[in-house]
Parts: structure tokens; C-alpha cells; sequence
């Protein structure tokens, strides 16, 4: 029974039957619990249960019930006692799941969807990533600042070759673009020279590609990375987002132009350009190049210093541009030592092997 004391005051009337709407008790799923209390409130589970205790019942929770996904912990993996795992791994989950395409996406995808939106902004992507190097690394809250730095991508097109300019006033910690291309460029994009630290993958399709790039040290200092991939095959360069080193959006502006401009030069002294992907598992592909023709050996040694692989034994190479891959599918997870060598130059680089 409803009754109200204002007479004929209609608007009165109203607002006293929807409040005492709000008060009846709600039981959608007839579990014998009311809706504010219930955990599952369209399933039936009169016990609650919540194994992984995410705030969503057994009987209605998209995920595993096993893992728990909370912010960051990507794959869902916990410790022995039971806690969640942010690490590296989740780094890598993340990269994967921004990989998928519509056909592999599972009800567990959107679990790891929700745990890799770092920075609370619905919008998982390249910044995502920064963030949870950053917590990993330096254990930094993710920064949820709204950035008022100005960064650009230029794309330019000679003869012979594509160039990628990404630069900001501020230092770069990642960014992310899209390119369309009229044939497969995944040997050129396996080649890019990245800034030491910094990791890359790439996803393609029907010569579509979605590329990622981040500064995986978390300490390496730049505002401007130069892309170089030869031949004129790329249609267009699309979808651009730069994030700082301290987890905000740069807002980027794309500058296209067609012009001659004098080729790269190759670095002086023989050195690793990049170890793409950084962490990686189990291939990981060695860019190296060299100003001068000259004998070469590629060794990978452990933590421990000893030789656990060699991948080019004291070979005659020409100069230029090379790469090799070292497949550890037989290794343990750690980190691992890059070595070039010629009989004037040694360069090392670490590799990060992540099972």
C-alpha cells in the first residue's frame, strides 16, 4: 500500500511510488538474494561463489574463475600464494592480445582487455603498454594525466625508399601506427633499426600491418626514431599513436610528402641495430650491420658467461645490413647475451627470453 500526503501534488505522487519501487526487493534470478547483494544477479547461484573473488559470481563471470585479471595482471597467472603476477609475461600478453583478429577472440579476451587497461581510459593500446613496462619496472602507478604535448609522424617517399620520422617534444617511451602496403613487407619491417632498449612487434594481413614499438628499458631517452624501410611499397601510414616515457598520450599530427632526400649511412662501426622482439619466445632475430667487409662470428652466451649458442662462426660477410635468428625453444627463460665480433669491434646486446 502506497500512500502519499500531498494531496493531488502529481509530481509528489510519482516520486513516492518510485522510491518505494527502489525499495521492493529485487530477486531476477530467484537465488533467494536481492540484487545489490547478488554477485550474478540474472544467474541463479544462491551460494555466491567467487573463486578468483573478481566481484563477479561463478555462474556468471567471463572468465576462468581460476586466474584473477586484475589491472595489469594480463594472463591471469598468480604466485604461490595466490596473489596476482605483474611481470613481463603480462607485457608480452598484452602485445598478443592486440594481435588477434576477430576470429581468435575468446571470452577470455575480454578479460585480459580489461586488465590491460592500465590508464582507466577504455582504450587499450601502445599506452596501455608504457604504463605496464613502467609498473613493472619502477613500480609507477599508471599515469592517467591528459598531456598537452604535441608529437608528429612524418612519412616520406623518394625512388628507393619509405622513411618513418616519429618525433616530440618530450621523451618517446612508444607508439603504434598502421600500414597498408602493395606487397609483403615483413622482411624490411624485421629489419628496422630501433633505439637500444626498445622492442617492436608487428601484426599482418592481406598486407595490412599493425606495428607496436616500445622503449622496453624504460630508461632510454629519445624524441625522435627514424624508420627506414626500402622500395616504395607502402600505400599509407594511418591510426598514429605516440605515448610519453611517463605513460600519457603525445597528440601526433601525420605529415606525408613525396621528395629526394640522400640515403642512410651505415653507422661506423660494427654494431647490433636491434634484437626484435625483446622479450621473445622462442625466435628472436638479430639486426646487425657493417661499415666494411670483414670476418664476423654472431655467439649468444647466459647469465653465467658461458657460450650457449653460435649462430655465425668466424663467416667473411660484406658490408651492409644483415640479420640471423636464433631459435631458443631448447633454452630456459633468463636473459641472454648477444655478442658480434670482428677482429677489431665487439658489440653486446641482452636479449630477454620469456616462456
Amino acid at each position: 500500500m502506497l500512500y502519499s500526503d500531498t494531496g493531488y501534488n502529481q509530481a509528489a505522487i510519482i516520486a513516492t511510488i518510485n522510491q518505494a519501487l527502489e525499495d521492493l526487493p529485487s530477486d531476477l534470478d530467484e537465488d533467494g538474494i536481492d540484487t545489490d547483494e547478488d554477485n550474478c544477479p540474472e544467474n541463479f547461484n544462491p551460494l555466491q561463489v567467487d573463486i578468483d573473488e573478481d566481484g563477479s559470481g561463478d555462474a556468471c563471470d567471463i572468465c576462468d574463475n581460476v586466474n584473477v585479471f586484475t589491472t595489469g595482471n594480463v594472463n591471469g597467472d598468480l604466485d604461490e600464494n595466490n596473489l596476482p603476477i605483474v611481470n613481463f609475461f603480462d607485457v608480452v600478453a598484452l602485445l598478443d592480445h592486440f594481435q588477434l583478429n576477430e576470429s581468435e577472440l575468446s571470452p577470455i579476451s575480454e578479460c585480459r582487455e580489461q586488465a590491460g587497461n592500465i590508464n582507466g581510459d577504455n582504450n587499450v593500446n601502445i599506452i596501455d603498454v608504457v604504463n605496464l613496462v613502467n609498473m613493472v619496472l619502477f613500480d609507477n602507478m599508471p599515469s592517467f594525466l591528459n598531456s598537452e604535448e604535441q608529437g608528429r609522424l612524418g612519412f616520406y617517399q623518394e625512388k628507393e625508399n619509405n622513411y618513418i620520422s616519429i618525433e616530440s617534444n618530450s621523451e618517446i617511451g612508444g607508439f603504434q601506427f598502421s600500414l597498408s602496403s602493395l606487397t609483403k613487407i615483413d622482411r624490411y619491417l624485421d629489419q628496422l633499426i630501433l633505439p637500444d632498449g626498445w622492442s617492436m612487434t608487428y601484426s599482418s594481413t592481406n598486407n595490412f600491418y599493425n606495428f607496436y614499438a616500445y622503449d622496453l628499458s624504460g630508461t632510454s631517452l629519445v624524441k625522435k626514431i627514424d624508420l627506414n624501410i626500402p622500395s616504395q611499397h607502402i600505400l599509407n601510414v594511418q591510426d598514429v599513436i605516440i605515448a610519453s616515457k611517463e605513460g600519457f598520450q603525445i597528440k601526433a599530427n601525420v605529415e606525408k610528402e613525396f621528395f629526394e632526400r640522400e640515403l642512410l649511412s651505415l653507422p661506423n662501426t660494427p654494431n647490433i641495430n636491434s634484437l626484435y622482439p625483446n622479450p621473445f619466445n622462442p625466435i628472436l632475430n638479430i639486426s646487425y650491420s657493417l661499415p666494411t667487409e670483414t670476418n664476423l662470428s654472431v655467439v649468444v652466451y647466459n647469465m653465467l658467461g658461458e657460450q650457449v649458442s653460435v649462430l655465425v662462426n668466424n663467416v667473411y660477410t660484406t658490408a651492409g645490413f644483415h640479420s640471423t635468428n636464433w631459435n631458443a625453444s631448447k633454452f630456459p627463460s633468463g636473459m641472454y647475451f648477444i655478442k658480434i665480433e670482428t677482429p677489431s669491434i665487439i658489440d653486446t646486446k641482452k636479449a630477454l627470453l620469456l616462456k
